[in-house]
Protein backbone atom coordinates (compact mmCIF):
# COMPACT_ATOMS: atom_id res chain seq x y z
CA UNK A 1 0.00 0.00 0.00
CA UNK A 2 1.40 3.12 -0.95
CA UNK A 3 1.60 6.28 1.47
CA UNK A 4 1.48 9.99 0.75
CA UNK A 5 2.11 12.02 3.48
CA UNK A 6 0.14 15.31 3.26
CA UNK A 7 1.53 18.37 4.84
CA UNK A 8 0.79 19.99 7.95
CA UNK A 9 -0.78 22.75 6.57
CA UNK A 10 -2.77 21.00 4.43
CA UNK A 11 -4.04 18.78 6.87
CA UNK A 12 -5.30 21.78 8.87
CA UNK A 13 -7.01 23.70 6.20
CA UNK A 14 -8.99 19.99 5.32
CA UNK A 15 -9.77 19.23 9.35
CA UNK A 16 -11.31 23.06 9.07
CA UNK A 17 -14.43 21.39 7.27
CA UNK A 18 -14.65 18.79 10.11
CA UNK A 19 -13.85 15.54 10.00
CA UNK A 20 -17.47 13.82 8.18
CA UNK A 21 -17.17 10.35 7.22
CA UNK A 22 -13.57 8.95 7.89
CA UNK A 23 -13.97 6.36 4.94
CA UNK A 24 -14.36 8.53 2.31
CA UNK A 25 -11.96 10.03 0.35
CA UNK A 26 -10.63 13.41 -0.44
CA UNK A 27 -10.32 12.24 -4.17
CA UNK A 28 -9.77 9.46 -6.32
CA UNK A 29 -7.14 9.88 -8.77
CA UNK A 30 -4.89 7.74 -11.25
CA UNK A 31 -1.15 7.86 -10.49
CA UNK A 32 0.71 6.82 -14.06
CA UNK A 33 4.58 5.41 -13.47
CA UNK A 34 6.36 7.16 -15.42
CA UNK A 35 8.57 4.18 -16.81
CA UNK A 36 5.87 2.09 -18.34
CA UNK A 37 2.45 4.35 -18.05
CA UNK A 38 0.19 1.73 -15.85
CA UNK A 39 -2.85 3.31 -14.11
CA UNK A 40 -3.66 2.88 -10.75
CA UNK A 41 -6.29 4.53 -8.81
CA UNK A 42 -5.71 5.89 -5.34
CA UNK A 43 -7.80 7.84 -2.93
CA UNK A 44 -6.40 10.82 -0.77
CA UNK A 45 -8.48 10.23 3.09
CA UNK A 46 -9.75 13.03 4.94
CA UNK A 47 -9.18 11.61 8.33
CA UNK A 48 -6.04 10.34 8.01
CA UNK A 49 -4.45 13.10 5.58
CA UNK A 50 -2.98 10.01 3.52
CA UNK A 51 -3.30 8.30 0.65
CA UNK A 52 -3.67 4.37 -0.40
CA UNK A 53 -3.65 2.29 -3.43
CA UNK A 54 -7.38 0.56 -4.56
CA UNK A 55 -6.90 -2.82 -5.31
CA UNK A 56 -8.30 -3.02 -9.10
CA UNK A 57 -6.10 -4.27 -11.36
CA UNK A 58 -6.79 -1.41 -14.30
CA UNK A 59 -5.07 -2.90 -17.45
CA UNK A 60 -2.02 -1.22 -18.59
CA UNK A 61 -4.26 0.25 -22.01
CA UNK A 62 -6.78 1.64 -20.41
CA UNK A 63 -7.34 5.07 -21.06
CA UNK A 64 -9.05 8.07 -19.60
CA UNK A 65 -10.14 6.42 -16.16
CA UNK A 66 -12.19 7.60 -14.08
CA UNK A 67 -13.48 6.13 -10.23
CA UNK A 68 -16.70 6.45 -8.98
CA UNK A 69 -17.44 8.56 -5.94
CA UNK A 70 -16.50 5.70 -3.06
CA UNK A 71 -13.39 4.23 -5.06
CA UNK A 72 -15.05 0.65 -5.34
CA UNK A 73 -15.25 0.50 -9.53
CA UNK A 74 -13.63 2.49 -12.29
CA UNK A 75 -14.60 3.40 -15.98
CA UNK A 76 -12.73 3.61 -18.64
CA UNK A 77 -12.03 2.83 -22.92
CA UNK A 78 -9.65 0.48 -24.27
CA UNK A 79 -9.60 -0.79 -27.70
CA UNK A 80 -11.00 -4.22 -29.12
CA UNK A 81 -11.90 -5.78 -32.18
CA UNK A 82 -15.23 -3.29 -32.47
CA UNK A 83 -12.85 -0.33 -31.77
CA UNK A 84 -12.72 1.61 -28.24
CA UNK A 85 -14.88 0.43 -26.09
CA UNK A 86 -16.20 1.57 -22.49
CA UNK A 87 -15.66 -1.36 -19.50
CA UNK A 88 -16.13 -1.05 -15.96
CA UNK A 89 -14.13 -2.59 -13.36
CA UNK A 90 -14.65 -3.51 -9.41
CA UNK A 91 -12.11 -4.04 -6.52
CA UNK A 92 -12.85 -7.82 -7.63
CA UNK A 93 -10.90 -7.55 -10.67
CA UNK A 94 -13.84 -8.48 -13.03
CA UNK A 95 -13.81 -6.59 -16.35
CA UNK A 96 -17.10 -5.70 -17.52
CA UNK A 97 -17.30 -4.57 -21.18
CA UNK A 98 -20.29 -2.00 -21.64
CA UNK A 99 -21.12 -0.81 -25.34
CA UNK A 100 -19.96 -2.83 -28.65
CA UNK A 101 -19.21 -0.80 -31.79
CA UNK A 102 -19.49 2.76 -30.04
CA UNK A 103 -16.18 3.76 -30.62
CA UNK A 104 -16.69 5.55 -27.33
CA UNK A 105 -13.88 6.42 -24.53
CA UNK A 106 -14.10 9.51 -22.09
CA UNK A 107 -16.80 7.50 -19.20
CA UNK A 108 -17.41 9.11 -16.01
CA UNK A 109 -19.81 8.37 -13.28
CA UNK A 110 -22.17 10.36 -11.73
CA UNK A 111 -21.83 10.83 -8.23
CA UNK A 112 -24.46 8.11 -7.37
CA UNK A 113 -22.46 5.61 -9.15
CA UNK A 114 -25.85 4.51 -11.49
CA UNK A 115 -25.25 6.41 -14.40
CA UNK A 116 -22.12 6.77 -16.83
CA UNK A 117 -21.75 9.60 -19.21
CA UNK A 118 -19.03 8.69 -22.27
CA UNK A 119 -18.52 9.79 -25.39
CA UNK A 120 -19.23 8.17 -28.66
CA UNK A 121 -18.26 8.74 -32.34
CA UNK A 122 -20.01 5.91 -33.93
CA UNK A 123 -22.03 8.34 -35.87
CA UNK A 124 -19.26 10.29 -37.07
CA UNK A 125 -19.72 13.13 -35.19
CA UNK A 126 -18.52 12.82 -31.07
CA UNK A 127 -21.58 12.92 -29.03
CA UNK A 128 -22.42 12.31 -25.58
CA UNK A 129 -24.31 9.44 -24.25
CA UNK A 130 -25.71 7.85 -20.80
CA UNK A 131 -26.19 4.14 -19.65
CA UNK A 132 -26.92 2.93 -16.51
CA UNK A 133 -23.97 1.60 -15.06
CA UNK A 134 -24.49 -2.15 -16.28
CA UNK A 135 -24.56 -0.94 -20.44
CA UNK A 136 -28.27 -0.36 -20.01
CA UNK A 137 -30.44 2.40 -21.69
CA UNK A 138 -27.59 4.04 -23.71
CA UNK A 139 -28.80 7.42 -25.33
CA UNK A 140 -28.06 10.39 -26.59
CA UNK A 141 -27.87 13.41 -24.33
CA UNK A 142 -27.68 16.13 -27.21
CA UNK A 143 -28.31 15.13 -30.67
CA UNK A 144 -28.01 17.91 -33.57
CA UNK A 145 -27.93 16.88 -37.13
CA UNK A 146 -25.05 15.66 -38.38
CA UNK A 147 -21.72 17.44 -39.33
CA UNK A 148 -22.37 20.60 -36.95
CA UNK A 149 -20.12 19.66 -33.90
CA UNK A 150 -18.20 17.47 -31.65
CA UNK A 151 -18.67 17.01 -27.89
CA UNK A 152 -15.90 16.09 -25.37
CA UNK A 153 -15.77 15.42 -21.41
CA UNK A 154 -18.58 15.19 -19.90
CA UNK A 155 -18.55 15.42 -16.19
CA UNK A 156 -21.42 15.61 -13.91
CA UNK A 157 -22.66 18.33 -11.34
CA UNK A 158 -22.84 17.12 -7.65
CA UNK A 159 -26.17 16.95 -7.69
CA UNK A 160 -26.22 14.21 -10.95
CA UNK A 161 -28.45 16.60 -12.96
CA UNK A 162 -26.66 18.62 -15.24
CA UNK A 163 -23.76 17.39 -17.35
CA UNK A 164 -20.75 20.07 -17.87
CA UNK A 165 -19.04 19.36 -21.48
CA UNK A 166 -16.75 21.40 -24.19
CA UNK A 167 -18.80 21.84 -27.80
CA UNK A 168 -16.68 22.33 -30.58
CA UNK A 169 -18.49 24.08 -33.44
CA UNK A 170 -16.89 23.61 -37.36
CA UNK A 171 -16.62 25.65 -39.66
CA UNK A 172 -16.64 22.39 -42.41
CA UNK A 173 -15.16 19.70 -43.42
CA UNK A 174 -11.76 20.63 -42.84
CA UNK A 175 -12.06 21.39 -39.10
CA UNK A 176 -13.94 18.52 -38.17
CA UNK A 177 -11.24 16.41 -40.37
CA UNK A 178 -8.27 18.41 -38.47
CA UNK A 179 -9.91 17.35 -34.88
CA UNK A 180 -10.17 13.83 -36.07
CA UNK A 181 -6.85 13.87 -37.39
CA UNK A 182 -5.05 15.45 -34.24
CA UNK A 183 -6.84 12.39 -31.90
CA UNK A 184 -5.18 10.05 -34.11
CA UNK A 185 -7.12 6.90 -36.09
CA UNK A 186 -9.84 6.55 -33.06
CA UNK A 187 -9.19 8.32 -29.65
CA UNK A 188 -6.07 9.47 -28.34
CA UNK A 189 -3.34 6.97 -26.86
CA UNK A 190 -0.92 9.09 -25.85
CA UNK A 191 -0.83 12.63 -23.80
CA UNK A 192 -0.47 15.30 -25.49
CA UNK A 193 2.07 18.50 -24.98
CA UNK A 194 -0.06 21.69 -23.78
CA UNK A 195 -1.25 23.39 -26.78
CA UNK A 196 -0.98 27.38 -26.38
CA UNK A 197 -2.25 28.31 -30.07
CA UNK A 198 -5.54 30.13 -30.45
CA UNK A 199 -8.83 27.97 -30.62
CA UNK A 200 -10.46 27.50 -33.74
CA UNK A 201 -13.96 29.26 -34.10
CA UNK A 202 -16.76 29.17 -36.58
CA UNK A 203 -20.12 29.18 -37.45
CA UNK A 204 -22.93 26.05 -37.15
CA UNK A 205 -24.66 24.86 -40.38
CA UNK A 206 -27.67 25.28 -38.82
CA UNK A 207 -29.00 28.88 -37.00
CA UNK A 208 -30.88 26.20 -34.38
CA UNK A 209 -27.72 24.63 -33.01
CA UNK A 210 -24.95 26.04 -30.72
CA UNK A 211 -22.67 28.31 -32.40
CA UNK A 212 -20.21 29.34 -30.53
CA UNK A 213 -16.46 26.65 -29.30
CA UNK A 214 -16.82 26.55 -25.80
CA UNK A 215 -17.44 25.12 -22.43
CA UNK A 216 -21.53 24.31 -22.16
CA UNK A 217 -23.71 22.73 -19.44
CA UNK A 218 -26.75 20.31 -20.41
CA UNK A 219 -29.48 19.45 -18.01
CA UNK A 220 -30.03 15.65 -18.57
CA UNK A 221 -33.54 16.95 -18.36
CA UNK A 222 -34.09 18.75 -21.47
CA UNK A 223 -30.76 17.90 -23.19
CA UNK A 224 -30.75 21.87 -24.11
CA UNK A 225 -26.98 23.39 -24.31
CA UNK A 226 -26.10 26.88 -22.05
CA UNK A 227 -22.97 28.60 -22.89
CA UNK A 228 -20.61 29.47 -20.21
CA UNK A 229 -17.26 30.38 -21.45
CA UNK A 230 -15.43 30.37 -24.99
CA UNK A 231 -12.00 29.71 -24.28
CA UNK A 232 -9.37 30.33 -26.51
CA UNK A 233 -7.04 27.69 -25.46
CA UNK A 234 -7.67 24.80 -23.01
CA UNK A 235 -6.91 21.78 -20.71
CA UNK A 236 -10.00 19.83 -20.11
CA UNK A 237 -12.04 18.85 -18.44
CA UNK A 238 -14.20 21.52 -16.64
CA UNK A 239 -15.75 20.55 -13.73
CA UNK A 240 -18.47 22.29 -11.42
CA UNK A 241 -17.73 23.60 -8.22
CA UNK A 242 -18.21 22.42 -4.80
CA UNK A 243 -21.95 24.56 -4.79
CA UNK A 244 -22.65 23.87 -8.06
CA UNK A 245 -22.38 27.29 -9.18
CA UNK A 246 -19.41 27.63 -11.02
CA UNK A 247 -17.44 25.72 -13.69
CA UNK A 248 -13.43 25.10 -12.71
CA UNK A 249 -11.85 25.10 -16.22
CA UNK A 250 -7.68 24.87 -17.37
CA UNK A 251 -7.32 27.72 -19.56
CA UNK A 252 -4.24 29.11 -21.24
CA UNK A 253 -4.05 33.03 -19.97
CA UNK A 254 -0.79 33.86 -22.31
CA UNK A 255 1.85 32.94 -20.58
CA UNK A 256 0.99 29.41 -18.91
CA UNK A 257 -2.20 27.22 -18.36
CA UNK A 258 -3.85 28.02 -14.94
CA UNK A 259 -7.13 27.95 -13.39
CA UNK A 260 -9.42 30.21 -13.70
CA UNK A 261 -13.19 29.75 -11.92
CA UNK A 262 -16.54 30.93 -13.79
CA UNK A 263 -19.80 31.38 -13.06
CA UNK A 264 -22.67 29.34 -15.17
CA UNK A 265 -24.25 32.25 -16.88
CA UNK A 266 -20.40 33.30 -17.99
CA UNK A 267 -19.55 35.74 -15.67
CA UNK A 268 -16.87 36.82 -13.66
CA UNK A 269 -14.07 34.32 -15.15
CA UNK A 270 -11.60 34.31 -12.32
CA UNK A 271 -8.04 33.12 -12.31
CA UNK A 272 -7.50 31.10 -8.88
CA UNK A 273 -3.87 30.42 -9.61
CA UNK A 274 -1.40 33.07 -11.75
CA UNK A 275 1.96 31.29 -12.37
CA UNK A 276 4.01 32.41 -14.80
CA UNK A 277 6.81 29.91 -15.14
CA UNK A 278 4.40 26.40 -14.81
CA UNK A 279 1.32 25.04 -15.82
CA UNK A 280 -1.44 24.52 -13.23
CA UNK A 281 -4.51 22.16 -14.35
CA UNK A 282 -7.38 19.23 -13.48
CA UNK A 283 -9.13 21.27 -10.55
CA UNK A 284 -11.24 19.34 -8.27
CA UNK A 285 -14.00 20.27 -6.02
CA UNK A 286 -13.60 18.98 -2.13
CA UNK A 287 -16.17 20.88 -0.01
CA UNK A 288 -14.75 24.29 0.48
CA UNK A 289 -11.59 23.47 -1.27
CA UNK A 290 -10.42 22.82 -4.68
CA UNK A 291 -7.67 20.41 -5.55
CA UNK A 292 -5.21 20.91 -8.88
CA UNK A 293 -2.32 19.68 -10.89
CA UNK A 294 1.05 21.78 -10.67
CA UNK A 295 3.64 20.44 -13.12
CA UNK A 296 6.98 20.47 -11.20
CA UNK A 297 9.57 21.10 -13.79
CA UNK A 298 12.51 20.31 -11.56
CA UNK A 299 11.02 16.14 -11.96
CA UNK A 300 8.43 16.49 -14.81
CA UNK A 301 5.80 15.25 -12.24
CA UNK A 302 2.10 16.31 -11.39
CA UNK A 303 2.62 17.55 -8.56
CA UNK A 304 -1.46 17.78 -6.41
CA UNK A 305 -1.76 21.02 -4.81
CA UNK A 306 -5.12 22.06 -2.91
CA UNK A 307 -6.32 25.75 -2.12
CA UNK A 308 -9.31 27.70 -0.80
CA UNK A 309 -12.44 28.41 -3.46
CA UNK A 310 -11.07 32.33 -4.24
CA UNK A 311 -7.69 30.82 -5.11
CA UNK A 312 -5.84 31.42 -1.58
CA UNK A 313 -4.09 29.28 0.71
CA UNK A 314 -2.31 27.53 -2.41
CA UNK A 315 -0.31 24.46 -0.57
CA UNK A 316 1.49 21.20 -1.98
CA UNK A 317 -0.32 17.83 -1.06
CA UNK A 318 1.95 15.56 -2.27
CA UNK A 319 5.00 15.48 -5.12
CA UNK A 320 6.88 12.66 -6.26
CA UNK A 321 9.46 12.17 -9.35
CA UNK A 322 8.30 8.75 -10.18
CA UNK A 323 4.47 9.14 -10.92
CA UNK A 324 1.97 11.65 -12.94
CA UNK A 325 0.09 12.53 -9.79
CA UNK A 326 -2.80 13.25 -12.38
CA UNK A 327 -5.99 14.09 -10.62
CA UNK A 328 -7.83 14.04 -14.09
CA UNK A 329 -6.80 10.98 -16.47
CA UNK A 330 -7.49 13.21 -19.14
CA UNK A 331 -5.36 13.50 -22.80
CA UNK A 332 -6.58 16.99 -24.51
CA UNK A 333 -5.60 19.73 -24.79
CA UNK A 334 -7.78 22.61 -26.97
CA UNK A 335 -5.82 24.24 -29.49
Amino acid sequence: MKKLAITLAAALMIAATGCGDSKSPILTYVARANSDSVPHLYTLNEATGQSAAVSIPIPNIAYFVAANSDATAVTYCRSVDTGYEIFVMGTDGVEKQLTTGADACESVFSPDGKTIAYVSGASGDLQIFTMNVDGSNQQALYAPPSGILDQFYPEFSADGKTIALYIEVFGGSSAHQSRKNVSGPSWLTERRSHSKTQAHRSTAHDAAAVSVSGWYTIPLSTGTPALVYAPTSWWGPAVFSGDGAKLLVSDYDGTMFNVFSVNLDGSALTPLTTSTDTDNISPVPYKNFILFNRINNSTSSWDIYVMNQDGSGQTLVHTTASTSETLLDSYWSGD
